[in-house]
């Protein structure tokens, strides 16, 4: 599979990670202690949802440059 398809996917699963344990994290707020262990699952999720798609983008112009170089005659 193409490394943009990855990102995609990796980028909709911290999405998806990030907005649950967000909502954990503040409800479990409400009781006066906050979890660590929200804390940082949504910080995990967070950065795979920040840096999924520049990371895809980047590999595919990599990817590209090298096909490109592999197919010019010299």
């Amino acid at each position: 599979m193409r490394p943009i398809l990855w990102g995609t996917i990796w980028f909709v699963i911290g999405l998806i990670g990030w907005v649950v344990f967000s909502i954990f994290a503040a409800l479990s707020s409400f009781g006066g202690h906050q979890s660590i262990l929200m804390m940082v699952l949504m910080y995990i999720f967070g950065i795979v949802f920040f840096f999924s798609l520049p990371v895809a983008v980047i590999a595919e112009i990599i990817l590209w440059i090298r096909r490109r170089q592999k197919n010019t005659p010299y």
